[in-house]
């Protein structure tokens, strides 16, 4: 299939450089439907994405601290926009820590997990945070990476290298709750996604709850049975889950919390504004994913539905320019309380790593992020 190469005439943004920023991004063809990656959480291969874009990035700079957040004007938030971004330092910003310290997961755990859970419930005004995975990308952006192969799945992959069982420690930590992605060392972290894509559908979501591991299940409890009892007397949950007529159960929301470990000079995260989004734009595709921490050991798996998107004009992209580790994007991927007027997509937003002209020499973005289950 050959490649769509088209400019945007969104109007430039002109940033401090008085030069319009321009990011290459891509998209599904309208009409096509992609066929599903044979990877563990991998997207479709970056061939199905041929409809390629040079968008204008709105630099979403100067960026408020967390208690300044809901007072900023023109700044996006999570209940407009689908995301936002503060300025945060954690612990680990400061001495003694550096950066081998947020790849270490003992003192991720003891630090910038209860760092980022007051966060999280200052801005959302949210009771509760389950934490379920933290994923860390080191590496240049390849078709199949670290996540394929993560927690011991996916040993029957084609490869020229071998692919060892990973060790017990290894297997505990991968497979834990929360789940440690891309810190295995023989593998290597994990790669850019440069595919825009929200990571969860409402029914991806659902899924997500009651499939990957028994903990956030667990965790989920009170949301899947207020669900399931809603679903038994044949109710739509999107009309009805938050609803005047039923007490439904407590929202629920899924956020990727991003921030890199050193300033980013390629591939940087961009980010869509809902509002610019229709429901038409959405493809819906079929990510195959680990069933996480099954006592049997198991090696199950089961089918998370996502969004993938065609192009529309109108789409607002955002980004942070030169992005440091001080700073913290949260991007919404589903919330209860949204579904029933937000759209298809229920408060999630496309995201993807985007390219810069100039850029290809630097060296690979290193990144983590944090997902989490919100409750209120």
């Amino acid at each position: 299939m050959s490649s769509t190469i088209t400019t945007s005439t969104t109007p430039q943004i002109t940033l401090s450089s008085s030069e319009p920023v321009i990011g290459t991004l891509r998209y599904i063809p309208a009409g096509h439907v992609p066929e599903k990656s044979p990877h563990n959480y991998h997207l479709p291969a970056i061939s199905e994405f041929s409809d390629v874009r040079h968008l204008s990035l709105r630099n979403m700079r100067p960026l408020p601290s967390v208690s300044d957040l809901a007072a900023a004007e023109n700044h996006a938030q999570l209940a407009t926009h689908g995301f936002t971004a503060v300025t945060h330092p954690t612990t680990l910003h400061f001495p003694p820590f550096n950066l081998s310290s947020w790849k270490d997961p003992s003192l991720l755990t003891e630090h910038y997990i209860p760092d980022t859970v007051a966060m999280l419930k200052r801005i959302t005004g949210c009771s509760a945070v389950i934490t379920e995975a933290l994923l860390l990308r080191s590496a240049l952006w390849t078709e199949s990476d670290a996540l394929a192969t993560h927690a011991g799945h996916g040993r029957d992959i084609e490869s020229d290298e071998p692919q060892p069982d990973p060790s017990a420690e290894t297997l505990s930590l991968e497979t834990g709750f929360p789940a440690f992605i891309g810190f295995n060392a023989s593998q290597g972290g994990v790669s850019p996604a440069p595919k825009p894509h929200v990571d969860y559908s409402p029914t991806g979501s659902r899924t997500h709850l009651r499939k990957y591991h028994p903990e956030l299940t667990m965790a989920a409890a009170a949301i899947i049975a207020a669900e399931d009892a809603l679903l038994a007397e044949g109710k739509s949950l999107k009309e009805n889950y938050h609803s005047a007529d039923s007490p439904g159960g407590p929202r629920w929301a899924l956020y990727s919390i991003w921030r890199p470990l050193k300033p980013v000079r390629r591939d940087p995260l961009a980010l869509l504004d809902q509002r610019t989004l229709r429901d038409e734009d959405f493809i819906s595709v079929n990510i195959t994913t680990p069933c996480l921490g099954r006592e049997d050991g198991s090696m199950e798996t089961h089918e998370a539905e996502g969004y993938l998107a065609s192009y529309r004009e109108g789409h607002e992209w955002n980004w942070i320019e030169d992005q440091k580790p001080e700073e913290v994007l949260v991007i919404g991927l589903f919330d209860s309380g949204m579904e029933r007027e937000g759209g298809i997509a229920s408060g999630g937003t496309l995201h993807s790593s985007v390219e810069l002209a100039g850029r290809e020499g630097e060296e690979a973005r290193e990144s983590l992020e944090l997902r989490c289950l919100c409750v209120w």
